[in-house]
């Protein structure tokens, strides 16, 4: 048994596992059905498919350099994606609120980044053929979306009153999960440049510390949706 084909299959399956679980933990929510839940299951569900080349290529399965780049540029925008409905259910489960302005530039900056991977995916189509992609994508866009979510959510363990047990267990798993993938994007930022940027999908396949991480984020993040829905089912009763 590939033990590096075990671990990112793992994370996918668990991750769309959970995903299917909380869309039907969503419809099950009459009348109100709480946008949350919708939120993170559309999330766990985008944001692990990057694995799927990986896998392949663990296998043994043959591929060209096109398709990867292909892929990847891809799953850039959708994991971006997902770590925005992350932030966006964090925000609606806890019931904050953020200013106009607030919203304004973080509708912006989302727009600035959907614009930076249209122009790699459409414009270069997906061809990487320098550092750009990786190191923008991780340390502009990626790294500061995982820092507000965490932020975010030590500013409500530390002003909410009274606090929940089950919400204080989410927020701390959700927090870990910010930490460790924050680590991951430096991570692949240190051996990406080790490598000529049209051939960094060698990073990914080699790197078997990522797949053991990855494979962490999502229990953190299956457990951390868990409590935190626990919380806010307990919320509303």
């Amino acid at each position: 048994m590939n033990l590096w084909v075990v671990y990112p299959a793992l994370a996918l399956i668990l991750g769309v596992l959970t995903s299917v679980y909380l869309f039907v933990a969503w419809f099950r929510h009459p009348p109100k059905r709480p946008p949350f839940l919708l939120y993170w299951s559309g999330a766990l569900f985008l944001m692990y498919w990057f694995q799927v080349p990986v896998i392949l290529t663990n296998l043994g399965s043959a591929t060209t350099v096109t398709a990867f780049n292909f892929f990847f540029a891809i799953t850039f925008p959708i994991t971006f994606l997902a770590l925005i409905f992350i932030y966006r259910g964090v925000l609606d489960a806890l019931d904050i609120r953020i200013s106009k302005t607030q919203r304004k530039i973080f509708f912006l900056w989302s727009l600035a980044a959907m614009a930076f991977f249209a122009y790699h995916f459409i414009t270069r189509q997906g061809v990487i053929n320098s550092y750009t992609l990786p190191l923008i994508g991780n340390i502009v866009f990626y790294f500061p979306l995982r820092s507000l979510t965490a932020l975010t959510l030590v500013w409500w363990v530390w002003r909410a009153k009274p606090k929940n047990l089950y919400g204080v267990l989410g927020v701390c798993f959700i927090i870990a999960e910010s930490l460790l993938g924050i680590f991951r994007n430096f991570l692949i930022i240190k051996y990406v440049l080790l490598y000529p940027p049209q051939f960094w999908y060698v990073v990914l396949s080699g790197l078997k510390i990522f797949f053991i991480l990855q494979t962490a984020s999502i229990i953190l993040l299956v457990f951390g949706f868990f409590f935190l829905h626990r919380a806010c089912c307990g919320r509303e009763n």
